[in-house]
């Protein structure tokens, strides 16, 4: 009989905040995102040119956790997070840390998506979700060996998870979802009548 070894894994770590504490940091965040949304002229700019449907700080505000308390106690939170997920990577740190390197919300509006992409120069990277109304868009993973595939058959429909080629994963409010930098992702189209509001986040090793 053929013995069979999984080799490689990709690991995707999903942390849930206490339900009270959910609520109450949701509520900041979105009302903290709907300001932003209105009062960032910078960011309202680099949405424009850059197509973006919706609003995000991502090129304009790179200090939320001083900019509002929401921010702060989410930090503490994620770099809780990042330290368990590093430490399930096996990662070497040496004599350094894992550090947040920047963090910046997204307001995706109806019928918005984000095109496939990875993180450069970080070592972890995720979303934290605050609010997903019905029908909001999920998170799509893609397989990283997919490009070195070439002339491999489809999967199956019917095919475990781990074996195939994108997995999506639907978000839910309070919830975190980490994963490594390098891993391809996106979020396809937003079906859902209310904006899909999130915050994203890049760890670097310091």
């Amino acid at each position: 009989m053929p013995e069979i070894s999984q080799l490689f894994v990709t690991r995707l770590q999903r942390a849930a905040l206490p339900q009270d504490v959910a609520a109450r940091l949701n509520a900041e965040i979105v009302a903290a995102t709907l300001s932003f949304a209105e009062e960032d002229e910078a960011g309202r700019a680099w949405c424009a040119e850059h197509a973006y449907p919706g609003y995000t700080s991502y090129g304009s505000l790179a200090d939320l956790p001083a900019r509002a308390p929401c921010f702060a106690e989410l930090k503490k939170h994620l770099d809780a997070q990042a330290k368990d997920f590093a430490q399930s990577l096996s990662l070497d740190l040496g004599g350094g840390r894992l550090k947040l390197d920047n963090l910046w919300v997204n307001l995706l509006e109806t019928n918005g998506f984000h095109a496939g992409h990875i993180h450069p120069h970080s070592v972890i990277s995720g979303t934290y979700y605050a609010q997903t109304p019905k029908g909001a868009a999920a998170l799509k993973l893609e397989d990283p060996r997919l490009p070195m595939m070439m002339a491999a058959p489809p999967r199956r429909k019917d095919a475990p998870v781990e074996d195939r080629s994108f997995v999506y994963v639907a978000p839910e409010p309070g919830a975190t979802l980490m994963w490594e930098s390098w891993l391809r992702h996106e979020v396809p189209r937003n079906a859902a009548r209310r904006p899909r509001i999130s915050v994203s986040f890049n760890y670097r090793w310091a």
